[in-house]
C-alpha cells in the first residue's frame, strides 16, 4: 500500500485479510493513524511503516499482534510516541524507529518485551530519555542509539542487559555511560561515536 494514500479511505477493509503475514505501508502522505483493524491481522509477523510524514497516532490495536516478530518505522516525521499496548507483544524480536523528527517518548511497557533481541533508535532528534523499564529487556543483544541530539543520559538500568552483545551510541549530547555497563559480561562490541564522554 503505497504512493496513493488508498489506505486512508479502505482502513475497513485491512483487518478482512487476517492470513497477511507481512503488512508495508510506505509513501501514503494521506495517513495520519494506522486504522484500527491493523490490530485484526493475527498471522502477521512483520510490519513495516515508511515515509507516512503525517502519522501521527498508532493505536492500542496494535497489541493484539500476538505474532509479530519485527516491527519498523522509519521517515514518519509526526510520530510522538508508541501506545502502552506495545507490551503486548510478547513475540516481537526486533523494534526499529529512525528519522522520526518528533518521535520523543518510548512508553514504560517496552520493559514488558521479553522476547526483544533488537532495539534501534536513529534519527530521533526530539528523544530526550528512554525508560528505566529498558533494563528488563533480558533478551536484547543489540541495542543501538544514534542522531538524537537531545539525548543527554542513558538509564542506569543498561547495566541489567546481561545478553547485551553490540552497544552503539552515537548522540552528541550523552555525557556519560551508566558505570554498570562495565559489569556486561557478554558486550564484545562497543561503538562510539560524536559522543562527549
Amino acid at each position: 500500500m503505497n504512493n496513493s494514500g488508498e489506505i486512508v479511505q479502505q482502513s475497513g477493509q485491512v483487518g478482512h485479510r487476517e492470513d497477511f503475514w507481512h503488512l508495508s505501508i510506505s509513501d501514503s502522505e494521506k495517513l495520519e493513524i494506522l486504522p484500527e483493524t491493523v490490530g485484526q491481522l493475527e498471522c502477521l509477523q512483520d510490519l513495516q511503516i515508511g515515509g507516512c510524514p503525517n502519522l501521527k497516532v498508532l493505536l492500542d490495536s496494535i497489541g493484539q499482534l500476538e505474532n509479530l516478530i519485527s516491527f519498523m518505522i522509519v521517515g514518519c516525521e509526526k510520530l510522538e510516541t508508541l501506545p502502552g499496548t506495545l507490551g503486548q507483544l510478547e513475540g516481537l524480536d526486533e523494534l526499529e524507529i529512525t528519522s522520526c523528527a518528533k518521535f520523543k517518548l518510548l512508553p514504560d511497557s517496552l520493559g514488558q518485551l521479553k522476547s526483544l533481541q533488537l532495539l534501534k533508535i536513529v534519527g530521533c532528534e526530539k528523544l530526550e530519555t528512554l525508560p528505566e523499564t529498558l533494563g528488563k529487556l533480558e533478551s536484547l543483544s543489540t541495542l543501538e542509539i544514534r542522531d538524537c541530539p537531545n539525548l543527554t543520559s542513558l538509564p542506569m538500568s543498561l547495566g541489567k542487559l546481561k545478553c547485551l552483545i553490540s552497544l552503539i551510541i552515537g548522540c552528541v549530547n550523552l555525557k556519560a555511560l551508566p558505570e554498570d555497563v562495565g559489569t556486561l559480561e557478554r558486550l564484545w562490541h562497543l561503538g562510539l561515536w560524536a559522543v562527549k564522554i
